[in-house]
């Protein structure tokens, strides 16, 4: 059997240029995700999005982010001499395929925690929401505590001055919902 010449080892032009276009998109999603995660971690603790965007949130989205803009400069290292940096693009083929497995798992768990939402915007009110996102719940729509009064208040809210104050969780689903 002949052996391929060294002409026959090189990709074409076209191939090379399907392969960086592809690799700079995936290279501008994982930008866009660390754009989208300053974006929320700069928003302020009173806002809409401290109700849904939880720490847990912000850094799942930093590691996404980092992971795919990591892998995809491994993509673009060995594409620059594709048959000298063969490992770093099985590398790139493999990480690929792990960032899709991650993917899809965190997307079912995302799935199932938003089949019992409303557990989790209460765990989310008693243990992860600041004060002032809880105590503008309380203030603007009259309630005190989560279920009831007694229930994680925000302590020196008007609203449980008034002792036939009820809970905000209509309030929050509501908010956070609508």
């Amino acid at each position: 059997m002949r052996k391929p010449g060294p002409r026959a080892l090189e990709l074409t032009l076209s191939t090379r240029i399907a392969f960086g276009l592809i690799t700079s998109c995936y290279m501008a999603t994982g930008i866009y995700v660390l754009a989208v995660c300053i974006y929320f971690a700069q928003t302020s603790s009173t806002s809409r999005r401290a109700v849904i965007i939880t720490p847990n949130i912000l850094a799942t989205l930093i590691t996404a982010g980092s992971y795919t803009v990591t892998t995809a400069l491994i993509g673009i290292y060995g594409s620059l001499s594709p048959i000298s940096r063969k490992p770093h693009l099985i590398a790139y083929a493999f990480s690929i395929i792990l960032n899709m497995f991650v993917s899809t798992c965190i997307g079912m768990w995302m799935w199932v925690r938003t089949l019992d939402v409303h557990s989790m915007y209460a765990y989310n009110w008693r243990h992860v929401w600041p004060h002032g996102v809880r105590r503008e719940f309380q203030d603007t729509n009259t309630c005190c505590g989560y279920l009831s009064p007694l229930d994680s208040p925000v302590q020196g809210s008007h609203s449980c001055l008034n002792k036939d104050a009820f809970g905000c969780m209509v309030f929050v689903q509501t908010y956070a919902q609508g």
